[in-house]
């Protein structure tokens, strides 16, 4: 899927490097609590964005696969979300974008539009996220803890999906690191 991602990218102009995150130390790993259960697993102890950085800085775009190691030459599988939001915060980024089968978090069947960090801890407390969107929010959670100004949470339309999500014309919920003002105070946010 890598390789094919870089291909389409290539083939529409852009200069993408496809790599996955052990290449040149990108990100550092350690084995999954439950391996036992899960596999081989792992999570992200530590990010150098050198590599990265180097990159970007010459025009280029990284395409990351979540594939890691152990430090002792085994591979190790990770969730794409959380590599995604810890890259994010090492760079640092100020928007994370993350795809889904779902337009955005659906509570009540709806569409939730926006979100902030101070509200998310109650809504992954809600036994109606479920599924993929769990590690989601985790992802986004950290990513906006750790200084991601915005995460969007989306499904992808095809080519003209990232510049409407950025232009803020896309159905996506978005996630604000900051407390969302309205101008009725009672009005909630989540």
């Amino acid at each position: 899927a890598n390789k094919r991602l870089v291909a389409a990218l290539r083939a529409h102009g852009l200069d993408a490097v496809g790599l996955a995150v052990l290449d040149g130390g990108i990100a550092r790993l350690r084995r999954h609590p439950d391996t036992a259960t899960l596999g081989e697993v792992g999570e992200i102890a530590a990010v150098d964005p050198s590599l990265l950085a180097a990159l970007l800085a010459t025009g280029r775009v990284p395409v990351l696969a979540s594939l890691g190691d152990d430090g002792k030459g085994a591979l190790l599988n990770l969730n794409a979300d959380d590599v995604a939001a810890a890259i994010a915060a090492a760079l640092p980024a100020r928007d994370l974008v993350l795809f889904s089968d779902t337009p955005g978090l659906l509570l009540g069947g709806e569409v939730v539009p926006t979100l902030d960090a101070a509200a998310l801890a109650d809504v992954l407390m809600r036994e109606d996220v479920t599924g993929g969107m769990r590690p989601k929010l985790r992802a986004a959670q950290t990513a906006l803890a750790a200084g991601v100004q915005r995460v969007y949470i989306a499904a992808w339309q095809g080519p003209g999906t990232l510049a409407a999500l950025l232009a803020g014309t896309a159905t996506a919920t978005t996630l604000h690191a900051t407390r969302i003002h309205s101008a009725r105070p009672e009005e909630s946010h989540v």
